[in-house]
């Protein structure tokens, strides 16, 4: 932890406290911010301080990301073979670099490879790889292509080593697909990682991957992020790395139950002690995540009617209402954020009465969070009883660019209802927290500035305009990523805003995001980063 003083001066400070404070100057000791003002008034009270002339520049509170993937980032980027459409367009192209990759490696390890959303509807075959054309990749190699985290193909070797047979059960919330005919798996799993135990990379090779990973968040202005381990693997890496003092990024952790932390983990403390005692100012247990039901883009969101083309076929739901109520009343008696993944909207109407079973007095006290709640199925019920249970709900900005057209086209908006309603939420009380959900699926998903032009101008990277009508304003893109974020993990005290008492987090940018076009926000330049008032990235 710093112990210096340092006094930051000329610089357009964009305090983005509730007023828009707009300063030029702010003193930090030991990493807080302990004055902001004027140049003029920061020097007068500098005394033996260190200065840092900002030159002019644009200052930001740090950025934060509230609900990321530390761990499949790391397995994306560092681990897996790039299998995404930028780089392949066809199940041949898939089988070609895996084969080549294949073709490196020694016996018997295992060989993955990193697709991404809906990917089906891109590659010329018109369908996801399955266990025959993986089999072309090796035989003598287990191998997995996985398109989204919900999403993982293995080939018969694979499904070999994992115990696949005719006779495996689906998990709650997961599937095995078989051959309608022959009644053979097919390699296609959906929701089924975690339950059928696939494959994870040592711990000690996940952390110094997890390391690299931090280095691009760094880059692109994060300095906090609400991590979501899904392996044990996962939230042991990012505990090694605090334990070695190498976290830099300041992390939120919401581990999985039961994957990651068990119900009595969370009822007696034992995991949460063990978190936030590795380093207190950079790591802290949040919550815990649930998955209410799988992804839209699996085919295992749970809905209330039948998907296309499926008779009788609705998703799936991992926990009864009464145990989805339970969990809640367990979190919320810890003083935990439960953290529920629920994308279909029978899943969303579960959570939502979970959480409204709590008392009326503790609605909104421990901040419940779901996640992907605001992507779609936004009724206008839906909206008053997120509004009445103090839930924060947790809807991608970045999925306008990749993911959102997918939604479309897989249900309509008959069904979905607008995609991505941000105005309508925000214009009734309930503010959207800056997130990416990113996996890797793209080079910048992780990256806020595209997300936050996606939210202002609602176009795809396909160049098309989803709901132009739900824009938001840049000011409203920026509070996404730092108060409306801060708040969303319950950090606000410590993060989101440059105000007196709060972390020295901050941003240097090559221009003023509220003096940008909106369609330039993307091409928004960090050139430095600093988390309690130390430089920890500089662009070159």
């Amino acid at each position: 932890m710093p112990t210096e003083t340092v006094c930051f001066v000329g610089g357009r400070v964009r305090t983005m406290d509730r007023t828009g404070t707009v300063a030029e100057a702010f003193r930090a000791e030991d990493g807080r911010i302990v004055a902001v003002g004027t140049t003029e008034e920061i020097l007068a009270g500098a005394g033996g301080a260190r200065v840092v002339d900002l030159a002019g520049a644009t200052v930001i509170p740090g950025l934060v990301d509230c609900h990321s993937h530390l761990e499949l980032l790391a397995y994306s980027w560092e681990l897996a073979v790039d299998c995404r459409s930028s780089r392949v367009s066809s199940v041949e192209g898939i089988v070609s670099v895996l084969a080549e990759h294949a073709g490196s490696m020694p016996a018997g390890e295992w060989i993955l490879g990193q697709g991404e959303h809906y990917q089906n509807l891109k590659l010329a075959e018109g369908r996801y790889p399955d266990r025959h054309d993986l089999d072309r990749v090796s035989t003598t190699h287990p191998v997995m292509y996985r398109a989204s985290y919900h999403l993982n193909v293995f080939n018969s070797l694979g499904l070999e080593l994992l115990g696949v047979d005719d006779d495996t059960p689906d998990a709650p919330g997961g599937r095995i697909e078989r051959d309608p005919t022959t009644g053979v798996a097919t390699g296609r799993t959906y929701d089924m990682f975690e339950p059928l135990g696939g494959p994870q990379p040592p711990v000690e090779e996940l952390a110094a991957a997890i390391k690299r990973v931090q280095d691009r968040y760094l880059a692109v202005g994060v300095t906090t992020v609400g991590d979501i381990p899904l392996h044990r693997a996962g939230l042991d890496a990012i505990a090694s790395v605090a334990a070695d003092g190498d976290l830099v990024l300041r992390a939120a952790v919401y581990p999985k139950l039961e994957a990651v932390v068990s119900a009595e983990d969370v009822r007696t403390g034992r995991t949460r002690e063990r978190i936030d005692a590795l380093d207190p100012d950079h790591l802290g247990m949040a919550g815990f995540k649930v998955f209410l039901d799988g992804g839209l883009t699996a085919g295992a969101a749970a809905l209330h009617e039948d998907y296309p083309g499926q008779p009788g076929y609705r998703g799936e739901l991992a926990f009864t209402d009464g145990e989805v109520a339970a969990l809640v009343a367990t979190a919320d008696a810890a003083g935990l954020q439960i953290a529920m993944h629920a994308i279909g909207d029978r899943a969303l109407d579960q959570a939502l009465d979970g959480a409204l079973a709590l008392p009326v007095e503790r609605h909104g006290v421990a901040r419940h969070r779901i996640e992907h709640a605001g992507n779609m199925f936004m009724t206008d019920e839906r909206i008053k009883r997120l509004a009445a249970s103090g839930v924060v709900p947790v809807p991608q900005p970045a999925f306008i660019m990749t993911t959102a057209a997918g939604y479309v086209a897989h249900l309509g908006t008959d069904r979905i209802g607008t995609v991505m309603p941000f105005r309508t939420l925000i214009d009734h009380g309930l503010p959207i927290p800056g997130n990416s959900d990113a996996i890797g699926i793209t080079e910048d998903q992780h990256h806020p500035f595209p997300a936050m032009r996606a939210a202002v101008t609602r176009r795809t990277n396909d160049g098309d305009v989803l709901a132009a009508q739900e824009a938001v304003t840049v000011e409203e893109a920026l509070r996404m990523y730092t108060e409306w974020a801060a708040f969303s993990i319950g950090w606000e005290d410590r993060i989101g805003s440059l105000e007196v008492g709060k972390y020295a987090d901050f941003v240097v940018l090559s221009a003023d995001p509220l003096e940008t076009a909106p369609e330039d926000l993307a091409a928004l330049a960090v050139a430095q980063t600093w988390i309690g008032g130390t430089l920890v990235f500089q662009r070159s």
